[in-house]
């Protein structure tokens, strides 16, 4: 069994389809990417799995448990769990509280001590930050900040939504690096990135998805090598 299903699911903004009967699958210990343009649906999926959008019709599934109808903090307790696109972190908690916060239904306080030295080992960059107000922060920590508070709720499924936005070449670098890091640690990442080459370079497997429909999947080094893909989303 997947760790988690996407099956056949229909999507809608008042009376706009936007997802058109996506389906796909996640495997435990994977890498999954969703590539597309603008407008595809890649953030509707993933707001989708993670309750914040609800299918009119078809399922979400976590190893067989259906989450189409739950709420958003029911569906983070259970272990599926996103990063939104631009980060969303509290701006006016320090980086300590925002990791805090990423605890929050927790309750093994001396796990939670020793998971907030393993993001600190994770991002050294934040120990140095560790009572500084994250809002003042750059980019690129303001990602390890949303990463590591991500991290702090001891996902099963990692939901990432556009992690390189904005963020130099060499932060984009690390941040690759660092979802690797998470990934070999066994945590699985179903990856939606605007730079196609990066997500399907380290992808086990992706999905194309054009105006709400995946019209492709394979192995991510397969995708690389298709001419279609290399038209459309790698130049």
């Amino acid at each position: 069994m997947a760790l988690l299903e996407v099956d056949d699911i229909h999507v809608f903004y008042d009376k706009i389809e936007a997802l058109k009967g996506v389906s796909f699958v996640v495997e435990q210990g994977c890498i999954v990417t969703l590539v597309g343009g603008n407008g595809a649906g890649k953030s509707t999926t993933l707001k989708t799995i993670s309750g914040l959008l609800h299918p009119r019709r078809g399922e979400v599934r976590l190893e067989g448990r259906r989450m189409s109808t739950m709420q958003a903090h029911e569906i983070a307790a259970i272990g599926v769990v996103q990063i939104p696109e631009g980060r969303r972190i509290f701006s006016r908690l320090t980086v300590r509280e925002n990791l805090e916060m990423g605890a929050f239904t927790r309750k093994d306080r001396a796990g939670i001590a020793g998971d907030k030295e393993k993001m600190m080992a994770l991002f050294p960059r934040l120990s140095e930050r560790w009572n500084q107000v994250a809002g003042t922060l750059s980019g690129g920590e303001q990602q390890m900040v949303a990463t590591a508070r991500a991290l702090m709720a001891r996902p099963r499924a990692l939901l990432m939504d556009e992690p390189s936005m904005g963020l130099s070449p060499m932060m984009v670098e690390q941040v690759f690096d660092t979802i690797r890091t998470i990934n070999e640690e066994g945590v699985t990442v179903l990856l939606v990135e605007q730079n196609a080459l990066l997500a399907l370079s380290m992808a086990d497997y992706g999905y194309v998805l054009e105006s709400g429909r995946i019209i492709l999947s394979g192995k991510g080094s397969d995708l690389l090598d298709d001419e279609r893909v290399q038209r459309a989303y790698l130049g």
